[in-house]
């Protein structure tokens, strides 16, 4: 099977594609990203994770060159073409070639494509995992910029120390993680950051299906402290989904193991994830928090 992808409004092998060295991106790490899985043969969530995209668009001055519509469409040609087990759509946009090297000149460099993914192990989800802390703070943690630097440079200890995840810290707070959405689990009470424009898709999914599910949930700023104190804890990403935490560097979350308000959740999610159809995204409880 031949991979391709999107790029700059044709559908070409992926090996074809060339990128200006000109490009915004190339030179100046000037783009944004998103990455969507697929379930059951479609864009999961698509429309949030689209809105998502043309906002962190906006913050760099950039416009993706099709609509919403026409990159649903463009997505699911590319879902039929390839026939992975697991996989995600990946959208890039950059600031595409500039004469002076700085600034985006209206030809943005638009790339959607698929990528086959290996699912975590299922001892992960069954047993829980570890993050570590890293005192970190996005230079623009509102949008999904190309800026992957300090979580590449982490890998290394973070794979040395069997960690799933980096969980950035400052100031006290804690943030989110390298590509992920954090949650503890207090008295029966899920708590996570509060909501934001640009906030994780699956994070603000699980917050609807838990209120849904008559789960309390707090949205407030977490804090270093609680991470000590705290029941439970987990992760949520698009291509994690929910991976339960329990612990953080040289110290256990509650117990050392997978909680009862974790694993509903994971019941909860796993049945939504099920029946995901085209439709489903109507269907959900609560406001989109995604606008």
């Amino acid at each position: 099977m031949q991979e391709l992808c999107h790029f700059n409004g044709k559908s070409v092998p992926v090996e074809d594609v060339s990128i200006s060295p000109r490009d915004l991106g190339f030179l100046r790490g000037y783009a944004v990203y998103d990455v969507m899985p697929v379930v059951n043969g479609e864009p999961f969530l698509f429309d949030e994770h689209w809105k998502r995209f043309e906002r962190s668009a906006s913050d760099l001055g950039l416009r993706p060159p099709v609509d919403a519509e026409a990159a649903r469409e463009i997505a699911r040609d590319l879902i039929r073409h390839h026939d992975y087990e697991t996989m995600i759509v990946r959208t890039v946009l950059s600031g595409g070639p500039s004469g002076n090297g700085f600034l985006p000149e209206g030809n943005e460099t638009f790339c959607m494509m698929i990528e086959e993914t290996a699912p975590l192990p299922r001892e992960l989800y069954d047993k829980g995992g570890k993050v570590i802390t890293l005192g970190y703070r996005r230079t623009l943690p509102s949008s999904r910029t190309a800026d992957f630097i300090v979580p590449l440079k982490e890998r290394e200890r973070k794979l040395a120390e069997g960690a799933v995840e980096i969980l950035y810290v400052h100031g006290g707070r804690v943030l989110e993680a390298s590509t992920s959405n954090f949650f503890i689990v207090k008295d029966g009470e899920i708590r996570t950051t509060g909501h934001g424009p640009r906030s994780g898709i699956t994070r603000n999914l699980i917050v609807r299906l838990a209120k849904g599910a008559g789960i309390p949930i707090r949205e407030h700023g977490l804090f270093e402290d609680e991470l000590r104190s705290c029941d439970e804890a987990f992760l949520t990403a698009s291509n994690k989904l929910i991976v339960p935490i329990v612990q953080v560097n040289d110290f256990p979350i509650g117990k050392g193991e997978v909680g009862p308000v974790t694993k509903r959740l994971l019941s909860i999610f796993d049945g939504f994830i099920k029946s995901y159809g085209p439709d489903s995204d109507k269907n959900l409880p609560g406001e989109s928090l995604s606008v």
